[in-house]
Protein backbone atom coordinates (compact mmCIF):
# COMPACT_ATOMS: atom_id res chain seq x y z
CA UNK A 1 0.00 0.00 0.00
CA UNK A 2 0.82 3.71 -0.31
CA UNK A 3 1.94 6.07 2.05
CA UNK A 4 -2.12 7.41 1.71
CA UNK A 5 -3.83 4.39 1.81
CA UNK A 6 -1.27 3.17 4.94
CA UNK A 7 -2.07 5.78 6.41
CA UNK A 8 -5.90 5.27 6.01
CA UNK A 9 -5.70 1.88 6.83
CA UNK A 10 -4.32 2.28 10.21
CA UNK A 11 -7.00 5.08 10.93
CA UNK A 12 -9.81 2.53 10.11
CA UNK A 13 -7.93 0.11 12.21
CA UNK A 14 -7.42 3.19 15.39
CA UNK A 15 -11.70 3.42 14.85
CA UNK A 16 -12.32 0.12 14.84
CA UNK A 17 -10.42 -0.82 18.00
CA UNK A 18 -12.29 2.47 19.19
CA UNK A 19 -15.81 0.31 18.30
CA UNK A 20 -14.37 -3.16 20.01
CA UNK A 21 -13.67 -0.78 23.13
CA UNK A 22 -17.20 1.24 22.92
CA UNK A 23 -18.23 -2.31 22.46
CA UNK A 24 -16.72 -3.54 25.98
CA UNK A 25 -18.17 -0.58 27.40
CA UNK A 26 -21.61 -0.60 26.85
CA UNK A 27 -21.42 -4.32 27.74
CA UNK A 28 -20.47 -3.55 31.39
CA UNK A 29 -23.06 -1.00 31.67
CA UNK A 30 -26.12 -2.82 30.82
CA UNK A 31 -25.20 -5.91 32.43
CA UNK A 32 -24.48 -3.57 35.77
CA UNK A 33 -28.14 -1.75 34.83
CA UNK A 34 -30.01 -4.54 34.87
CA UNK A 35 -28.09 -6.17 38.00
CA UNK A 36 -28.88 -2.82 40.19
CA UNK A 37 -31.61 -1.14 38.04
CA UNK A 38 -30.78 2.01 39.26
CA UNK A 39 -31.03 5.80 37.87
CA UNK A 40 -27.39 6.39 37.97
CA UNK A 41 -26.40 3.07 36.13
CA UNK A 42 -29.63 3.21 33.51
CA UNK A 43 -27.78 6.75 32.33
CA UNK A 44 -24.16 4.97 32.38
CA UNK A 45 -25.78 2.09 30.00
CA UNK A 46 -27.63 4.82 27.82
CA UNK A 47 -24.26 7.35 27.70
CA UNK A 48 -22.09 4.16 26.97
CA UNK A 49 -24.89 3.03 23.83
CA UNK A 50 -24.70 6.33 22.54
CA UNK A 51 -20.61 6.27 22.39
CA UNK A 52 -20.94 2.98 20.66
CA UNK A 53 -23.81 3.88 18.03
CA UNK A 54 -21.86 6.87 17.20
CA UNK A 55 -18.89 4.96 16.92
CA UNK A 56 -19.51 2.17 14.61
CA UNK A 57 -20.87 4.61 12.01
CA UNK A 58 -17.19 6.23 12.95
CA UNK A 59 -15.13 2.75 12.20
CA UNK A 60 -17.41 1.91 9.16
CA UNK A 61 -16.86 6.06 7.45
CA UNK A 62 -13.16 4.96 8.22
CA UNK A 63 -12.95 2.07 6.08
CA UNK A 64 -14.77 3.79 3.08
CA UNK A 65 -12.13 6.89 3.69
CA UNK A 66 -9.26 3.71 3.06
CA UNK A 67 -11.12 2.36 0.21
CA UNK A 68 -11.55 5.80 -1.47
CA UNK A 69 -7.64 6.37 -0.78
CA UNK A 70 -7.15 2.81 -2.62
CA UNK A 71 -9.33 4.21 -5.10
CA UNK A 72 -6.93 7.19 -6.13
CA UNK A 73 -4.16 5.18 -6.14
CA UNK A 74 -5.06 2.55 -8.67
CA UNK A 75 -3.83 3.19 -12.23
CA UNK A 76 -5.65 0.91 -14.06
CA UNK A 77 -9.13 1.79 -13.54
CA UNK A 78 -10.93 3.91 -16.32
CA UNK A 79 -12.39 7.45 -15.06
CA UNK A 80 -15.75 6.49 -16.24
CA UNK A 81 -15.68 3.74 -13.31
CA UNK A 82 -13.59 5.50 -11.07
CA UNK A 83 -16.39 8.16 -11.08
CA UNK A 84 -19.25 5.37 -10.49
CA UNK A 85 -17.12 4.04 -7.12
CA UNK A 86 -16.08 7.69 -5.80
CA UNK A 87 -19.92 8.21 -5.87
CA UNK A 88 -21.05 4.90 -3.99
CA UNK A 89 -18.39 5.47 -1.20
CA UNK A 90 -19.35 8.96 -1.31
CA UNK A 91 -23.42 8.31 -0.38
CA UNK A 92 -22.08 5.61 2.01
CA UNK A 93 -19.94 8.24 3.62
CA UNK A 94 -22.95 10.49 3.68
CA UNK A 95 -25.13 8.30 5.48
CA UNK A 96 -22.57 7.11 8.18
CA UNK A 97 -22.79 11.06 8.36
CA UNK A 98 -25.67 11.57 9.39
CA UNK A 99 -26.15 8.14 11.30
CA UNK A 100 -22.98 9.51 13.52
CA UNK A 101 -25.40 13.24 14.57
CA UNK A 102 -28.07 11.09 15.46
CA UNK A 103 -26.34 9.10 18.00
CA UNK A 104 -26.22 12.47 21.01
CA UNK A 105 -30.55 13.04 20.26
CA UNK A 106 -30.55 9.50 22.26
CA UNK A 107 -33.00 9.98 25.00
CA UNK A 108 -33.71 6.20 26.09
CA UNK A 109 -33.12 2.46 25.04
CA UNK A 110 -36.25 2.82 22.94
CA UNK A 111 -34.32 5.34 20.72
CA UNK A 112 -30.89 3.36 20.21
CA UNK A 113 -33.27 0.67 19.05
CA UNK A 114 -34.82 2.56 16.67
CA UNK A 115 -31.39 4.37 15.25
CA UNK A 116 -29.17 0.78 15.57
CA UNK A 117 -32.36 -0.54 13.34
CA UNK A 118 -31.55 1.82 11.21
CA UNK A 119 -27.88 0.90 11.03
CA UNK A 120 -28.84 -2.55 10.29
CA UNK A 121 -31.13 -2.10 7.31
CA UNK A 122 -28.18 0.16 5.71
CA UNK A 123 -25.70 -2.75 6.17
CA UNK A 124 -26.25 -4.98 2.90
CA UNK A 125 -26.03 -1.55 1.10
CA UNK A 126 -22.83 -0.16 2.97
CA UNK A 127 -21.60 -3.99 1.88
CA UNK A 128 -22.11 -3.96 -1.15
CA UNK A 129 -20.15 -0.78 -1.46
CA UNK A 130 -17.46 -1.77 0.09
CA UNK A 131 -17.62 -4.96 -1.97
CA UNK A 132 -17.62 -3.83 -5.34
CA UNK A 133 -15.16 -1.22 -4.52
CA UNK A 134 -12.64 -4.23 -3.24
CA UNK A 135 -13.38 -6.06 -6.35
CA UNK A 136 -12.81 -2.93 -8.82
CA UNK A 137 -9.54 -1.79 -6.97
CA UNK A 138 -8.70 -5.58 -8.24
CA UNK A 139 -9.47 -5.35 -11.41
CA UNK A 140 -8.12 -2.53 -12.09
CA UNK A 141 -4.50 -3.71 -11.12
CA UNK A 142 -5.37 -6.37 -13.26
CA UNK A 143 -5.92 -4.09 -16.21
CA UNK A 144 -3.04 -2.31 -15.30
CA UNK A 145 -0.13 -5.05 -15.23
CA UNK A 146 -1.79 -6.24 -18.77
CA UNK A 147 -1.97 -2.75 -20.18
CA UNK A 148 1.74 -3.17 -19.31
CA UNK A 149 2.19 -6.82 -20.81
CA UNK A 150 0.29 -6.14 -24.37
CA UNK A 151 2.80 -2.78 -24.41
CA UNK A 152 6.15 -5.62 -24.51
CA UNK A 153 3.89 -7.83 -26.83
CA UNK A 154 3.13 -5.15 -29.54
CA UNK A 155 7.04 -4.42 -29.14
CA UNK A 156 7.71 -7.99 -30.23
CA UNK A 157 5.25 -8.53 -32.60
CA UNK A 158 7.49 -5.59 -34.33
CA UNK A 159 10.68 -7.44 -34.14
CA UNK A 160 9.27 -10.52 -35.32
CA UNK A 161 7.96 -8.35 -38.39
CA UNK A 162 11.33 -7.23 -38.78
CA UNK A 163 13.16 -10.39 -38.24
CA UNK A 164 10.43 -12.06 -40.93
CA UNK A 165 12.72 -11.62 -44.04
CA UNK A 166 15.91 -12.86 -42.26
CA UNK A 167 14.10 -15.97 -40.52
CA UNK A 168 14.15 -19.58 -41.97
CA UNK A 169 10.68 -20.78 -42.66
CA UNK A 170 10.95 -23.06 -39.75
CA UNK A 171 11.80 -20.57 -37.14
CA UNK A 172 8.77 -18.26 -38.68
CA UNK A 173 6.58 -21.58 -37.95
CA UNK A 174 8.23 -21.50 -33.96
CA UNK A 175 7.40 -17.53 -33.98
CA UNK A 176 4.06 -17.83 -35.67
CA UNK A 177 2.83 -20.41 -33.12
CA UNK A 178 3.69 -18.55 -30.26
CA UNK A 179 2.18 -15.51 -31.31
CA UNK A 180 -1.01 -17.33 -31.75
CA UNK A 181 -0.55 -18.72 -28.57
CA UNK A 182 -0.05 -15.70 -26.79
CA UNK A 183 -3.19 -14.35 -28.42
CA UNK A 184 -5.15 -16.80 -27.64
CA UNK A 185 -4.07 -16.43 -24.08
CA UNK A 186 -4.59 -12.86 -23.99
CA UNK A 187 -8.18 -12.98 -25.40
CA UNK A 188 -8.90 -15.19 -22.29
CA UNK A 189 -7.80 -13.22 -20.07
CA UNK A 190 -9.79 -10.86 -21.56
CA UNK A 191 -13.01 -12.87 -21.73
CA UNK A 192 -12.48 -13.15 -17.53
CA UNK A 193 -11.68 -9.45 -17.20
CA UNK A 194 -15.18 -8.26 -19.17
CA UNK A 195 -17.30 -11.04 -16.99
CA UNK A 196 -15.78 -10.21 -13.53
CA UNK A 197 -16.56 -6.07 -14.74
CA UNK A 198 -20.19 -7.13 -15.19
CA UNK A 199 -20.55 -9.14 -12.32
CA UNK A 200 -19.14 -6.36 -10.03
CA UNK A 201 -22.14 -4.26 -10.00
CA UNK A 202 -24.11 -7.37 -9.47
CA UNK A 203 -22.99 -7.84 -5.93
CA UNK A 204 -25.42 -6.51 -3.92
CA UNK A 205 -28.67 -8.14 -1.85
CA UNK A 206 -28.52 -10.34 1.19
CA UNK A 207 -25.20 -10.34 2.57
CA UNK A 208 -24.35 -14.03 2.27
CA UNK A 209 -25.43 -13.68 -1.27
CA UNK A 210 -23.08 -11.23 -1.43
CA UNK A 211 -20.18 -12.98 0.13
CA UNK A 212 -20.83 -16.14 -1.90
CA UNK A 213 -20.74 -14.30 -5.47
CA UNK A 214 -17.33 -12.17 -3.96
CA UNK A 215 -15.70 -15.85 -3.21
CA UNK A 216 -17.04 -16.69 -6.91
CA UNK A 217 -15.22 -13.78 -8.25
CA UNK A 218 -11.74 -14.55 -6.53
CA UNK A 219 -11.86 -17.71 -8.26
CA UNK A 220 -12.43 -15.61 -11.22
CA UNK A 221 -9.76 -12.98 -10.26
CA UNK A 222 -7.29 -16.19 -10.01
CA UNK A 223 -7.86 -17.65 -13.12
CA UNK A 224 -7.11 -14.15 -14.67
CA UNK A 225 -3.90 -13.61 -13.08
CA UNK A 226 -2.75 -17.42 -14.00
CA UNK A 227 -3.47 -16.55 -17.62
CA UNK A 228 -1.17 -13.10 -17.07
CA UNK A 229 1.79 -14.94 -15.62
CA UNK A 230 1.37 -17.63 -18.43
CA UNK A 231 1.15 -14.97 -21.14
CA UNK A 232 4.46 -14.15 -19.62
CA UNK A 233 5.77 -17.20 -20.12
CA UNK A 234 4.81 -17.42 -23.47
CA UNK A 235 6.60 -14.26 -24.44
CA UNK A 236 9.60 -15.41 -22.52
CA UNK A 237 9.62 -18.24 -25.32
CA UNK A 238 9.12 -16.26 -27.81
CA UNK A 239 11.80 -14.02 -26.92
CA UNK A 240 14.11 -17.05 -27.12
CA UNK A 241 12.70 -17.97 -30.52
CA UNK A 242 14.32 -14.63 -31.45
CA UNK A 243 17.59 -15.09 -30.13
CA UNK A 244 18.15 -18.36 -31.18
CA UNK A 245 17.99 -20.56 -34.48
Amino acid sequence: MHATSLQAYQDYQFQFDQYRQRLADYQIAITQYKQFNSLASQQDALDKVKLLIAQRSNAGKAYVLFLNEKLTENPGIPANELSIYRTILTNQAGYLDQHIQRAPSIASFEDAARVSEQFVNNYEAMQSSYRQTIAAVELGYLNYFAKRFDGIAVKAQALINESRSEATPQKQAVLDRWLLTLSNKHSLYQQKANSIRSTIPKLSGEVMQQDRMFMQLQVQFGAARQDLIESASYLKELENALKYD
